[in-house]
């Protein structure tokens, strides 16, 4: 589980990063990010598309779990939300890592190479 002062909790911070932050994507991975003059935070979104509860939440867990490998190499200066697209249940955990490198350097969100 990711530390709770890096989790992004509340509806308006999930809002404010959808509406006035940047994108980048890959084909299963959505990147919001926004600038931030607090200490970053990530947040993640699985729909319901994915699939049921437990696909979702083995997905999150995924996720979370790779994020915490990016978590010394992001720019600290920007809030994270990954939003998860059909078909990312499918792929496997080195894919998966794949798919979170690509979408964090498209959007120049290494600071560090990984």
């Amino acid at each position: 589980m990711l530390e709770k002062q890096y989790r992004l909790k509340k509806n308006k911070e999930f809002n404010y990063i959808y509406k006035k932050g940047s994108t980048s994507y890959s084909k299963v991975l959505t990147l919001y990010y926004a600038k931030t003059k607090y200490p970053f935070k990530v947040g993640f979104s699985i729909s319901s598309k994915v699939g049921n509860s437990v696909i979702r939440h083995k997905v999150k867990r995924k996720l979370t779990h790779l994020f915490k490998e990016f978590i010394n190499f992001v720019n600290p200066s920007f809030n994270y939300i990954f939003v998860a697209k059909p078909g990312i249940e499918l792929l496997t955990f080195d894919e998966l890592r794949l798919e979170m490198k690509k979408v964090l350097t498209k959007g120049g969100m290494l600071v560090e190479k990984v």
